[in-house]
């Protein structure tokens, strides 16, 4: 059983935690565990636990927290006339364990093993000592000698830093701690040299400065003899001052992360690769890639550490790029490494050959590991590399150049492997943070940042989770220390040509989860031959992801859409205007090829616009195959959509016009309602009465065809009429009277049906370019559902005579004119040839257009003919085909149809009262215009 205190406290048992609910019991534990076997007087645990205010019978309390303790605790927890006292296995706390590493440190000549050990001594600190168990008073009286401790270990480590020539990569902590403890003399004085080393004599001496100001505000005395010394020492440039290479074995890996998961396979194979060894005069190469965040350093260290055994003559490491992400010169990096190897800087020649030469020369015959994270390509690599031993690099891309090298591709992690990785590190259970993991977008720095808040801060899962959430924080919350999410993804797209920093920034207008290279064609306002090669540059850096090779489409996952967003903001409004304006407008223009193209029988009383934008050859000729494109599409078209709807509203009502047919053939009816509603939201109360009141007319269909309340019908069709008349567009008036119409029949008023449709026959007379087929329509529901059969018949026949489409709109007037003819006293027997031409002809329109709703509808029908010919098994297979289409397409009318259907067939076959208790099992779930209709059906089956 394992024991840790410095932080929050923990029982581990077999890489599990041990669950102690309580508090109180959690401090007991880590009192007794400070000093362990020595025993603690139950006084003095009795007023650690309760400093203020005590319970009742707080001896009594404490028995039982004990008792408990007992139960769980693998240690011997004892009582005695003393007190309490536990004895744990030796070395079981993580106290004793940090103890034991820094005596070990100490001790420890040889400089790289000593700073691995002070390391990995304070990893073990995961906050301040007992955090989570008692108030910050008591744990000061607790624990003020274990933090000293803890800031001796951090002057040794860094002391041994400075030691080795790492001061430069020892400011941004040191700035920190110095910031930590101002009135800490070791740490300014570490700074102070550190920053002296570095070529930056003024910022030394004003740490010095700073740290006077805060000894005499906060302590009232001046600094030590030491710190005097040396700033004295800093203004006089002092030689004692200067780094002392020593010839030792370089032992220069950073210190390893204590948890790596997900990467296990990876690091074997490389393992074996770099020990097996390479050619006599090669060395052995692996590269680790992939894009920022996805752990390649951490993953290279870990590598190192790995093998450093297996090269005992030393591990060098370098990074290969500054804190700006700007590449660092090869003969600056073969100065490091020079002296590094022992080479007086005097020593040092000044070409960059003769520099890469005596590396080579001074790694001769060693067997030596050269680990370089950030390799910018090739070029900057190339003259790095010694004649032999083992390197290990990490890079943003694939180094095309070295053919010899290993090359393997870092992924994000997948979600389970995420949240194994943020459970372990924040201490909570994978299941409490579902949430949390695809946030992350897979990338171990940014779980890291969010495991350590977790961890150290405490956070609610659910405060987390909401700012993760909102996309104009992500990337300022994912900052930890050093580490962040933004400036690793801005380094990255340091290395990005101009144009692809462009379009990475402008992907931000489209927030599809996918998109087609003719998206990026357009925001760069190029051909599609040209984007082709800026977007192989974003996908190598992993600034994008493929999702799809054939055909191509690409993704950005939420960390780099966040950042695209901040770029974005950036730009000056008239230069997103630009952009934004020529994208929806080639989305349009595409949109309307595609529309052409599809047979949705809608027709526009409108005009609408028909785009513009560059020139896309390849992808207009894809978009002409209509629907079969658009499949493909309609995340970027509904992002268009959204995107329109604030700045754009025109654009957004023209998409949303020009999108809405296709949407109808495939019954999309979320995203149908979405893009509409959005779009009409956008334009209401713009000077574009005439798009609002065609949006207000689209609208209602939706509603209609998912059978809406009547009363909400009503509603929308009497907007649809108020935007037609501001219009002032008799086409536009007709729609939506011809929805008015729609909405009384849905109440079964088929004497208002009719009125209004009289009123639109009247209308369309006085107007040569109004089509009067609306009127006609609606005639003919009023005079069916007024039972006057005949009369119905003859408008549909002539409806069906003008209209020769070959439409969806015909297809739905030919199941019209069939529903008139079944509805005879003979069940349409007399019109059986006349039935099955027109039932055979509409369901040839719905297949060949794919309208699979519309195919349920004219199967219905069809079985309805197949009853009056006497083939009742064949009525019975097409009627479940039509159920199995509406199971998945709902829709009233359609369920109204399939229950008459069963009913004639059971009615035929002679089981009558079945075909009447099917009827009447139907009204109570129908419409009211769907049970006007079964019980007419009821009478004309002779019930009632």
């Amino acid at each position: 059983m394992e024991f840790r205190l410095l932080g929050p406290v923990e029982i581990w048992s077999a890489g599990h935690p041990v669950v102690l609910k309580r508090r109180q019991e959690r401090l007991v534990l880590a009192v007794l565990l400070l000093e362990p076997g020595k025993p603690v007087a139950a006084d003095r645990l009795i007023a650690l636990l309760w400093p203020e205010a005590s319970p009742s019978n707080p001896r009594r309390a404490l028995q039982v927290y004990i008792s408990r303790l007992r139960a769980v605790v693998d240690a011997d927890l004892t009582s005695g006339p003393e007190g309490y006292a536990v004895q744990a296995a030796p070395g079981s706390t993580d106290i004793e364990q940090f103890r034991t590493l820094i005596t070990q440190a100490r001790g420890e000549s040889d400089l790289g093993l000593r700073t691995k050990l002070a390391t990995d001594a304070l990893s073990l600190w995961r906050g301040p000592a007992l955090a989570d168990v008692t108030t910050d008073d008591v744990r000061r009286r607790l624990c003020s000698g274990l933090e000293e401790e803890r800031w001796a270990a951090e002057e040794l480590q860094i002391s041994t830093e400075l030691a080795l020539g790492h001061h430069q990569d020892l400011l941004p902590r040191l700035a920190e701690l110095a910031a930590a403890e101002p009135t800490r003399e070791s740490f300014a004085a570490a700074l102070m040299l550190a920053l002296y080393r570095s070529g930056r004599q003024t910022d030394a001496l004003a740490v010095y400065t700073e740290l006077v100001r805060h000894l005499d505000e906060e302590l009232g005395v001046e600094p030590g003899t030491e710190l005097r010394d040396l700033q004295v020492a800093i203004l006089r440039q002092d030689p004692s001052l200067d780094l002392l290479i020593q010839a030792a074995v370089p032992r220069e890996l950073p210190a390893d992360v204590s948890l790596l998961i997900g990467r296990d396979d990876v690091l074997t194979e490389l393992s074996a690769t770099l020990k097996s060894g390479g050619h006599t005069g090669v060395p052995t190469v692996v590269c680790l890639y992939g894009a920022a965040g996805t752990g390649k350093s951490a993953a290279a260290v870990r590598l190192g550490h790995l093998l450093a055994d297996s090269f005992p003559d030393g591990q060098l490491f370098a990074r290969l790029q500054d804190v700006n992400g700007h590449a660092l010169p090869p003969r600056a990096v073969l100065g490091q490494l020079l002296r590094s190897l022992g080479v007086d800087g005097s020593e040092l020649p000044d070409a960059l050959e003769e520099r890469s030469a005596l590396l080579r020369s001074r790694l001769a015959n060693k067997s030596t590991l050269l680990l370089f994270d950030d390799a910018v390509d090739a070029g900057q690599l190339r003259p790095l590399l010694p004649a032999a031993g083992a390197v290990i690099t990490t890079s943003r891309t694939p180094l095309l150049g070295l053919e010899d090298a290993t090359h393997r591709e870092l992924h994000p992690l997948d979600h389970t492997t995420s949240a194994q990785l943020l459970g372990a590190l924040s201490g909570l259970p994978a299941a409490h943070l579902t949430e949390v993991v695809p946030h992350c977008a897979g990338l171990p720095l940014a779980l890291r940042i969010v495991g350590a808040r977790l961890a150290l801060i405490r956070e609610p899962v659910s405060h987390v989770v909401q700012s993760l959430a909102d996309e104009s924080r992500r990337l300022d919350y994912l900052v930890a220390g050093d580490r962040a999410v933004r400036a690793s993804l801005d380094l990255t797209l340091a290395l990005a040509t101009p144009e692809a920093q462009a379009l990475f920034t402008r992907l931000a207008i489209v927030t599809a989860d996918e998109f087609g290279p003719w998206v990026a064609a357009a925001l760069l306002d190029t051909d599609e031959t040209s984007v082709a090669a800026v977007l192989d540059s974003l996908t190598a850096l992993g600034l994008i992801q493929l999702r799809r090779v054939a055909p191509p489409r690409y993704g950005l996952h939420g960390l780099l859409r966040a950042r695209t967003a901040e770029l974005y903001a950036d730009l000056e409004r008239p230069d997103r205007d630009v952009y934004e304006s020529r994208y929806l407008d080639t989305v349009l223009r595409l949109l309307t090829i595609a529309d052409a193209a599809i047979d949705h029988s809608l027709v526009s009383q409108i005009e609408v616009d028909p785009g513009g934008g560059p020139a896309l050859p390849a992808i207009e000729a894809a978009a002409a195959a209509g629907a079969d494109w658009l499949d493909g599409e309609v995340s970027v078209i509904r992002a268009a959509v959204e995107r329109a709807a604030g700045p754009w509203p025109r654009s957004a009502g023209m998409l949303a016009v020009r999108f809405r047919g296709y949407l109808l053939v495939r019954d999309s009816r979320d995203d149908r309602l979405a893009v509409l509603q959005t779009a009409r939201d956008a334009v209401a109360g713009t000077a574009d009465v005439g798009l609002e009141a065609e949006l207000d007319r689209s609208l209602f269909g939706v509603f209609a065809q998912a059978d809406a309340a009547p009363e909400l019908l009503a509603e929308l069709a009497e907007r649809a009429v108020d935007s037609a008349r501001r219009a002032g567009s008799v086409p536009l008036l007709l729609g939506a009277l011809n929805q008015v119409c729609w909405a009384a029949g849905a109440r079964a008023d088929y004497e208002r049906m009719l009125a209004v449709a009289d009123e639109m026959y009247e209308l369309a007379e006085h107007d040569p370019a109004a089509d009067q087929s609306w009127a006609l329509d609606q005639q003919y529901g009023a005079l069916y559902g007024l039972g006057r059969i005949a009369e119905a018949q003859k408008v549909a026949r002539a409806i069906c005579r003008v209209d020769d489409t070959q439409s969806r709109t015909r297809a739905i007037r030919l199941v019209m004119l069939a529903e008139a003819l079944l509805a005879e006293p003979d069940l349409g027997v007399r019109h059986t040839a006349e039935l099955q031409t027109h039932v055979r002809e509409a369901q040839q329109i719905v297949e060949r257009l794919g309208d699979e709703l519309g195919l349920a509808h004219v199967l219905a029908m069809a079985a309805q003919v197949l009853v009056i010919t006497g083939r009742l098994s064949e009525a019975g297979e097409v009627l479940l085909r039509a159920e199995e289409i509406l199971d998945r397409r709902p829709n009233a009318g359609g369920r109204v149809r399939v229950a008459i259907g069963w009913a004639r067939l059971l009615f035929v076959a002679g089981r009558v009262g079945e075909a009447h208790q099917t009827l009447s099992a139907a009204i109570p779930g129908a419409t009211l215009e769907g049970a006007h209709e079964l019980r007419q059906q009821l009478g004309l089956l002779g019930e009632g």
